[in-house]
């Protein structure tokens, strides 16, 4: 029997991993899949790269680190999707174009190309269904491309493409 890591209970992709999402437990060896984690404090702070179901053996692609800085010259910006359910689509570490829709001009173009998606914010049970405001995402890019982005955001439907 060996003792691995695993998920205390279902979790969400791109929550940032506490002790408290996770469990010893003893195994056989034979059941262990390969890079099986026998530590926890392999994963504490680093975020979900995707959903993690109850009872789930951890392995280090399971997570990646956590966003501490961005890059000389980068932010990390808010970006309101016009599709709330494009949303739950993306993933941290996902790479974008922003795409802002101006429909009263009958014409789209990008206003952010290379984007990283930094976090996906769980919404409240209250807050999670489709509403007027979209889905919230935070991306990296450098000053300028964020500025440009919340002009967009001012007057056309925002989307993003997967590059």
């Amino acid at each position: 029997m060996v003792t691995v890591v695993k998920a205390r209970s279902q979790l969400p992709g791109g929550t940032v991993v506490s002790g408290a999402d996770l469990v010893l437990d003893r195994v056989a060896a034979s059941d262990i899949p390969e890079g099986a984690l026998t530590e926890p404090d392999a994963l504490i702070g680093r975020i979900l790269a995707a959903p993690v179901a109850e009872n789930q053996m951890m392995t280090p692609l399971s997570a990646i680190a956590a966003p501490t800085s961005v890059s000389p010259g980068h932010v990390i910006a808010p970006l309101r999707l016009a599709d709330t359910a494009l949303g739950a689509l993306l993933r941290p570490g996902d790479v974008v174009d922003v795409i802002a829709a101006d429909t009263d001009a009958q014409q789209a173009m990008v206003v952010a190309a290379g984007a990283r998606v930094v976090t996906v914010p769980d919404l409240p049970d209250d807050r999670a269904g489709p509403g007027p405001d979209g889905a919230l995402i935070l991306i990296d890019v450098d000053a300028q491309t964020a500025s440009i982005v919340a002009r967009a955001a001012a007057s056309a439907a925002l989307s993003v493409i997967w590059r």
